[in-house]
């Protein structure tokens, strides 16, 4: 039994399904069925209105304060309570009641905890009072919140000297920082790795439901902590394209083995690893797209258990480069500044249009046919060139205002030269045909920017950052997050407006599933600390023999019952 229980909340069994979700979730998952609405004006405004207290006056404001005290009280289970309100209740006994002296109260502090020990001379006794309860057993027992502090603070990205900036500038006291630190070394660590466990065997499982047997199409990618070759750590990531979840990550060193302190081999032998991994857990993958990285290829194609993947280009890193060849163009010849949108407005068109791999070499071909539409020629004859189109496909150009000129260039110019060089140069023509047009590493993209760096704790912040993005991707998957407002950006480089669509916050379980396993964790670390005192061996010797016993008086049980059913079926 694993000490992961789950990595979604078990629905009731009256509960309906999602079409959409009812394929793809495991067999032990069922989905919340939420309403899908379209954003409106009345969603996307605030959802703050007056209410008829407010404009009246100070009774309706008295009740909004009752409000928020419940629901404050709702919330969670700790408060924020000053010295001097606390030690009103410390005036009598709590056995006899009589009135206390002060003198004699003692009052320490253990982290956030209050222990406060009060004396009463009446009745003659001491009674300690603990303003929280404590976790874990025997000697390894810790104040709740002195362990939930550093681990809630690790998985959430608060820096702990921040942290602790903010603890001193409210007079709040708090764990000392190298006590937050050892608790998230030893007890955060261990349970964060057995969350992402359960997780990332959830995650996998969709995956594959969602594929129904035709296997993966995923986009792989790494981030460097720096930029440069300066770089000492990289992870890589595996995203399926289709539910959009990450599948796979690895945290790697430039000390390690294979890496030999060079830092660009990080990123191919991570996806090595990443790759073999699934395949050694039976995940087909079927397709993969990466960026223009020859030693990721390379490595891929050498590996027995990576060689058959399909290898496709991400589309935006081949573009890439030929946008830097055209500027670089229009250094010297001016006149291809106005062509430019044209261009690549023709040149996304055409890669959109032919997403199969049968219908790619068409498609160069028509990319390679602006060199004759920039001239005015919009059809030509069959030559060594184009072998397969011989006309443009657009229709009927619109006719120019009086005064205005259509662009073109003149055979044989400079600049048309440029532009033939640059679309049949073999590099051109390679990239283009292995491109993939309905997957890319844009989803890594977005992934890396929720990634969260650090240089002491580097795998540890990627299992949390993977975790994090794929409860939004459940999130989305089980339609829990609405849209609750958009924005419309201008993309420069692509020429278009993009929408950037705000949704509601996640639900994000894997934190309260730390912080539940974090407390089995300083148990088990107390297990094993009474177990080397009264010298346990480390080892699995006495489970295992403890485990042959048992099997032993089944096996004993087992015969004797077969001895009793023949002296039945005797007698």
């Amino acid at each position: 039994q694993p000490p992961w229980s789950s990595a979604l909340a078990r629905i009731a069994s009256n509960d309906t399904f999602n079409d959409e979700v009812n394929d793809i979730l495991p067999k032990k998952f069922k989905s919340k069925v939420s309403t899908r609405t379209e954003a409106t004006m009345e969603s996307m405004s605030s959802g703050y209105h007056y209410s008829q207290e407010i404009l009246d006056g100070e009774e309706g404001e008295e009740e909004i304060v009752d409000q928020e005290d419940e629901s404050s009280a709702e919330r969670g289970r700790y408060a924020i309570v000053e010295d001097s309100c606390l030690s009103r209740l410390f005036k009598r006994c709590q056995e006899c009641g009589e009135l206390l002296d002060h003198s004699l109260t003692e009052r320490r502090r253990c982290g956030s905890a209050l222990v406060v020990i009060t004396e009463c001379l009446a009745c003659n006794k001491k009674v300690q009072w603990d303003s929280q309860e404590k976790v874990g057993i025997g000697r390894g027992q810790a104040y709740s919140l002195n362990h939930r502090i550093p681990i809630s603070a690790f998985i959430t990205g608060t820096p702990l000297p921040r942290l602790c900036d903010f603890a001193r500038t409210l007079d709040l006291d708090f764990p000392s920082d190298r006590s937050m630190r050892k608790t998230i070394r030893e007890i955060g660590s261990v349970a964060i790795e057995r969350v992402y466990a359960g997780w990332e065997e959830t995650v996998r499982e969709v995956v594959v439901n969602a594929s129904e047997g035709d296997g993966l199409q995923v986009s792989i990618d790494g981030q460097y902590d720096s930029p440069g070759f300066t770089s000492s750590n990289c992870k890589v990531t595996t995203i399926d394209c289709h539910t959009k979840l990450a599948i796979s990550g690895v945290a790697l060193s430039k000390k390690e083995d294979g890496i030999d302190g060079v830092s660009i081999r990080m990123e191919s032998e991570g996806a090595l690893r990443a790759l073999v991994d699934l395949v050694n857990h039976n995940i087909p993958i079927k397709k993969l797209v990466s960026d223009q990285n020859a030693m990721v290829m390379k490595k891929l194609r050498e590996h027995p258990k990576t060689a058959h993947i399909e290898r496709k280009l991400d589309w935006w890193h081949v573009q890439k480069h030929m946008r830097k060849e055209w500027w670089k163009m229009v250094k010297a010849n001016p006149e291809l500044a106005p062509v430019y949108q044209m261009f690549f407005n023709h040149l996304y068109f055409v890669h959109h249009k032919y997403p199969r791999r049968e219908d790619r070499p068409r498609a160069l071909e028509l990319v390679q046919s602006f060199i004759m539409h920039i001239q005015g020629k919009h059809s030509w004859k069959k030559n060594d060139e184009f072998k397969v189109v011989t006309r443009c496909e657009h229709g009927k150009l619109k006719a120019k205002k009086r005064g205005e000129s259509r662009v073109t260039l003149e055979a044989g110019s400079e600049a048309l030269e440029s532009i033939h060089e640059m679309l049949f140069a073999p590099r051109f023509s390679k990239a283009f045909l292995s491109t993939a047009s309905l997957i890319d590493t844009s989803i890594n993209e977005c992934f890396h920017s929720l990634s969260l760096i650090s240089p002491f704790y580097y795998k540890l912040k990627m299992l949390i950052s993977i975790m994090h993005y794929n409860c939004l991707m459940l999130d989305d998957l089980l339609g829990e997050r609405d849209e609750i407002g958009n924005t419309v950006l201008s993309r420069r480089g692509r020429l278009v407006l993009a929408i950037k669509r705000k949704k509601a916050l996640g639900t994000h379980t894997w934190r309260d599933e730390i912080m539940k396993e974090s407390v089995k964790v300083r148990e088990e670390l107390s297990d094993a600390r009474v177990a080397k005192l009264i010298g346990i061996p480390s080892d699995d010797i006495f489970d295992n023999l403890t485990k042959w016993w048992e099997e032993k008086e089944t096996w004993f049980g087992m015969e004797e019952e077969a001895e009793e059913e023949e002296e039945k079926a005797m007698g």
